[in-house]
């Protein structure tokens, strides 16, 4: 293919490059299809029909379903992704975020809104300004493995999980200042358990959990690891609940790690 020659074109803002018609017909492309290009290495890219890597991984590892963003989500808005996770949480603002941004990235940034991709949290410290935020399976598809908890404060993963379990007391401390506003209305709730440790969680967060752990141990399950695994919530969500549930008197501590209802 290395004869085959490839012009790129200026469009607008944009470069544009037209295959040649012995190109298209090996990749299968009338027009209208959706590619993607894979960087392999730096400065080496291969293009790919988004419709044969998904049938390539079919036959590879049986009928699977492919994430809705990586079917969703093109190279322009991963791109835009990538420059957007590279700005540090707290200062995803979107007034300091649009400055950054070129207008054609501003636009990419609303599809991305309106695809669920990233949002605007308006809580806490940034209940007036909002706070531009990825989506958790989308962050995961960016960094290519679970989210790393080490890279976020302590306020940040508060404000995306809705939950922590804090095991210094400086630290609990900390936290209560920094959303001493929203503890006092009861927005936030919380306890301290009988293994030192700290259980603080948005009411919000709690009352939905509320009913479906109190549903998950009538029918049975009795233990963080079994309520978790039903109701397919994070262990560390599950005891945070189950604490402040001891707390109030819905529950009680049959035995380490072993509730039941009150």
């Amino acid at each position: 293919m290395g004869d085959q020659i490839v012009r790129v074109y200026k469009v607008g803002d944009n470069l544009a490059c037209i295959l040649p018609k012995v190109m298209a017909d090996k990749l299968k492309l009338h027009g209208g299809e959706e590619v993607d290009f894979y960087e392999i290495k730096p400065g080496i890219f291969t293009l790919v029909r988004k419709d044969m890597v998904e049938n390539i991984l079919k036959g590879q590892i049986g009928e699977v379903e492919l994430p809705a963003e990586s079917k969703e989500l093109g190279m322009e808005e991963m791109e835009l992704l990538r420059k957007l996770n590279g700005i540090k949480f707290s200062e995803r603002i979107p007034y300091n975020v649009h400055k950054k941004l070129s207008p054609r990235e501003r636009e990419v940034l609303s599809k991305l809104i309106s695809k669920g991709a990233v949002k605007i949290y308006k809580g806490g410290k940034y209940s007036k300004t909002g706070v531009y935020d990825i989506k958790n399976e989308v962050y995961k598809m960016l960094k290519g493995s679970k989210i790393d908890a080490k890279e976020l404060s302590t306020e940040e993963q508060f404000e995306m999980d809705g939950y922590l379990i804090i095991e210094d007391a400086r630290e609990a401390e900390k936290i209560c200042g920094e959303f001493d506003k929203e503890i006092r209305v009861g927005d936030i709730i919380g306890t301290r358990g009988f293994d030192k440790r700290f259980y603080v969680a948005r009411k919000s967060l709690f009352v939905t959990l509320f009913d479906k752990v109190k549903q998950s141990m009538k029918r049975g399950a009795d233990n963080v690891s079994d309520i978790s695994r039903e109701l397919k919530v994070s262990e560390p969500a599950v005891m945070v609940v189950l604490e402040i549930m001891k707390d109030k008197g819905d529950a009680i501590e049959k035995r380490r790690g072993t509730y039941g209802l009150v």
